[in-house]
């Protein structure tokens, strides 16, 4: 099977193409399913749109280990041809997988291959294409890193273990020898130069969002007749269940509904292990307010779908625990929340800073300040004005966060690389 491998690793890039120009066809490399994990469809294929809208041939593979139900289905989505490979299954389930994307992407000819994390199904294809990138005709080899994978981050959160460890070292193999990279944080680009990465060989592609801007009095308001139960403000958390420890985030929340006893709480969320709504419920309830919360479910549009109908004010909490797993992160929700007009108060951790540039003052408190958090969410949800204000700015500061602004010069960065190489 390695020899099998190696034959199509070789093969990937098809005909011979041009070094100078643009590239003409790009296949990104998803590490997993549309669903439960969020990275394929809330980063990987909002790039692909806004390559293919720029002119590119745009091809997606997605490996769906996780998300069985769309194994072997391909489709068009906005110039996007995305290919899902099969399953897997059996002693040899994982080679068939990895020799199916090498096949996808040899098939396509691509002149970049763009492969988002460096583990698993997408850091084996990235490390195998690394091995020849240097031969005439093979694709550009990009590596994208959005989360610290190995044993000081998820892996070790996740207590893996010697399956931890493993992961760690492909994460650390796969960022060092790729000949490019970009990476979703700050703190990820100063990872990589710790690992001895040249500076000019990595590109800073925090995530973005891609939210249309909503015409002017489209959200609906309030009737003097409607009960006052509508009009009620409310205390909006938007999670997965894996940015802070649940007993944490229980004692921010109630203090901030003991702040404003009228307000209530409502979770739009899924989670992405298993058992980490069970022990927010818990949290929750063990701290009295377990009857004060109103439970969402999670799609790409919750948030909007349930706003464009909602009568109240709302203010989002995004508690996040300082730690390394979260300063390499890079929380796309954040510029979600910032193009609903929805004003927000954040722990100053990681990425966030970044994002909230403009709006410190009302939505940013520092890591683990519980009285300044608080204080902040109580005074958004009783002052109609500050609370009006920090939409507009939040609002306005979220048009340079949209996919099309974010991710708009990647085109022209693969171009400018493959002149170089």
């Amino acid at each position: 099977m390695a020899a099998q491998l190696e034959s199509v690793a070789d093969d990937a890039a098809g005909p011979q193409r041009p070094r100078n120009g643009r590239p003409r066809r790009i296949v990104l490399v998803a590490p997993f399913g549309l669903r439960p994990k969020g990275t394929t469809s809330a980063r990987v294929l909002p790039i692909a749109r806004v390559l293919a809208a720029q002119g590119a041939r745009v091809r997606v593979v997605i490996p769906p280990w996780d998300d069985p139900g769309r194994a072997g289905q391909r489709w068009q989505v906005d110039s996007v041809e995305v290919v899902h490979t099969s399953a897997g299954g059996g002693p040899l389930g994982s080679a068939h997988i990895l020799g199916q994307l090498l096949r996808e992407t040899r098939e396509f000819a691509p002149d970049v291959v763009h492969c988002f994390k460096p583990i698993g199904y997408s850091g084996a294809l990235a490390s195998i294409l690394t091995a020849s990138a240097r031969r005439r005709g093979m694709p550009l080899v990009v590596v994208d890193a959005d989360d610290l994978e190995g044993p000081g981050g998820w892996s070790g959160r996740r207590r893996l273990g010697i399956a931890g460890a493993v992961r760690g070292a492909q994460e650390s193999a796969t960022l060092r020898n790729a000949p490019l990279a970009t990476v979703a944080s700050e703190w990820l680009r100063q990872h990589l130069l710790r690992l001895g990465r040249p500076a000019d060989s990595i590109l800073h592609l925090p995530n973005g969002h891609s939210i249309a801007p909503r015409p002017a009095g489209r959200r609906s308001r309030a009737k003097p007749s409607e009960s006052p139960e509508v009009a009620r403000p409310v205390l909006l958390w938007y999670t997965r269940f894996t940015e802070v420890r649940p007993a944490r985030a229980a004692e921010l929340i109630a203090r901030s509904l003991a702040a404003v006893p009228s307000a209530r709480l409502v979770i739009v969320g899924e989670e992405i292990n298993a058992g980490d709504r069970a022990a927010t419920a818990a949290a929750l309830a063990a701290v009295g307010i377990g009857d004060r919360v109103d439970w969402r479910g999670y799609e790409p549009d919750a948030v909007e779908g349930w706003l464009s109908g909602s009568h109240d004010r709302v203010v989002a909490i995004y508690p996040m625990d300082d730690d390394p797993t979260n300063r390499a992160r890079c929380p796309s929700k954040i510029p979600q929340l910032m193009a609903l007009g929805i004003p927000l108060v954040a722990e100053s951790v990681g990425e966030i800073p970044l994002y909230l540039a403009g709006a410190e003052a009302e939505c940013l408190v520092a890591a683990g300040d519980q009285n300044g958090f608080v204080e902040h969410v109580s005074k958004l949800l009783e002052d109609a004005g500050l609370h009006a204000k920090v939409q507009r700015r939040l609002k306005a500061g979220a048009a340079r966060w949209h996919w099309d602004a974010v991710a708009g010069g990647l085109l022209d960065w693969y171009t400018r690389q493959l002149a170089i190489r």
